[in-house]
């Protein structure tokens, strides 16, 4: 007669800290549900109109202020990064650093990566529009392809009620005028969510292409590049479709290599890139100048909301990727991405102002968290909440691009 066996008995003869049970427990504690990729085309279309419609309500509060402070239309869409980005695409990059009278190289657009103003002088010589209005075209249909991308990609995490609360959220967010302008973070945010897809998705070869294609928007793409790499390498690791990860290990990090090559090429030195981010203070310092910033910013005397946008940013972005680990939805690459921004952004120096805006492109992710709770609320609140972040987003961008001096 068969005897049946305790469930308890049957690790008896096995230590606690075994080396077997210890791998059991941590594949456990590290596994995640699968996320399954569907593109449902009406629903998408829902999640771009939604984003279209919250960015011409921002865009409208945002040239109406402007005009009251007495600007131009021109004037604004040439502010800080834009001006840059037009220049490039107006006269091209310059063949040599400029210098100042200590001998220090200064500024220079060797610092901005390619594509965006590729992209904006094509437009300029396909339609007539002048470079700025081509620059707000690029924007506006990357945000869109960017929304498409979002929902997808939140879709397969979150389900699709909880995916278009994403797509309004982002939409909405007060960093979001940076979409409406000449910047490159709608471009970047859109090759980031789609490559973020095709990497959820296992489809090697397209993961490692757009990972490579943004890699020439923005360095930052660094984070994408490592994580796609990271994740390919543990599939090869895992005997999971077979060398197909090897493409996107390979392919992923091409665009940014290419792209510091390049520009570095411009004025004749493979380190030239490096030389021109760092006359624009930006340099990786492991937090110092974050620390002496926040440093600053607790003895400021005069309140300023810039010090609690950054401060917010670093707080949440920290506390957010701890809970999406703790989330078991959301799939690991996703969690390392957010990690991976947070510790560039933190262990970066220059520009502290910018630091929320850098994190744009990747506030869909940790957008996952509230998503669901905010699409189980009336449908009206939820609109109020869309409508009152839109007219914020004007309001606030208004004041960063046309009332403070340092750049946003």
């Amino acid at each position: 007669m068969a005897q049946l066996v305790p469930p308890t008995a049957l690790g008896a003869g096995r230590s606690p800290g075994a080396p077997g049970s210890l791998r059991a427990r941590l594949r456990q504690a590290v596994r995640r549900r699968p996320a399954h990729i569907v593109f449902v085309p009406r629903e998408t279309c829902r999640a771009v109109a939604l984003q279209l419609a919250l960015s011409l309500l921002g865009f409208a509060v945002l040239l109406l202020l402007n005009r009251h402070l007495g600007h131009g239309v021109t004037g604004l869409l040439g502010r800080w990064d834009a001006a840059n980005y037009l220049s490039v695409a107006a006269h091209g990059y310059p063949d040599r650093l400029p210098l100042r009278a200590d001998g220090v190289p200064g500024y220079s657009t060797i610092a901005f990566f390619p594509l965006v103003p590729g992209l904006i002088r094509a437009v300029h010589a396909v339609t007539g529009l002048t470079l700025a209005h081509a620059g707000v075209l690029v924007s506006w249909v990357a945000g869109a392809v960017a929304a498409s991308g979002i929902h997808t990609l939140a879709r397969a995490v979150v389900g699709s009620r909880a995916a278009l609360v994403c797509v309004g959220l982002w939409a909405c967010s007060p960093y979001a005028f940076v979409l409406w302008i000449p910047y490159s973070e709608a471009v970047f945010t859109a090759v980031l969510t789609w490559a973020l897809v095709a990497l959820v998705a296992r489809r090697w070869v397209t993961a490692g292409l757009l990972c490579a294609l943004a890699g020439t928007v923005r360095p930052t793409a660094s984070v994408l590049v490592a994580v796609t790499a990271l994740t390919g390498v543990v599939a090869l690791a895992g005997r999971r479709d077979g060398v197909r990860p090897l493409a996107a290990v390979v392919l992923a990090p091409l665009g940014l290599a290419g792209s510091w090559l390049y520009l570095g090429s411009r004025i004749g030195s493979v380190t030239g890139w490096f030389a021109a981010q760092r006359a624009w203070g930006q340099s990786f310092d492991l937090g110092r100048g974050t620390l002496h910033f926040l440093r600053h910013a607790a003895g400021a005397h005069s309140p300023d909301m810039r010090y609690v946008a950054v401060l917010t940013t670093l707080a949440a972005v920290a506390v957010g990727t701890v809970a999406l680990a703790l989330d078991r939805r959301v799939p690991w690459p996703l969690v390392l991405l957010v990690a991976g921004a947070w510790l560039l952004m933190a262990g970066a120096s220059g520009a502290p102002y910018s630091k929320p805006r850098f994190m744009l492109p990747f506030l869909p992710v940790l957008l996952l968290l509230p998503a669901p709770a905010l699409a189980r609320i009336r449908r009206e609140v939820r609109w109020m909440v869309y409508g009152s972040g839109a007219v914020f987003a004007g309001w606030y961008g208004a004041g960063l691009l046309v009332l403070f001096r340092p750049a946003p």
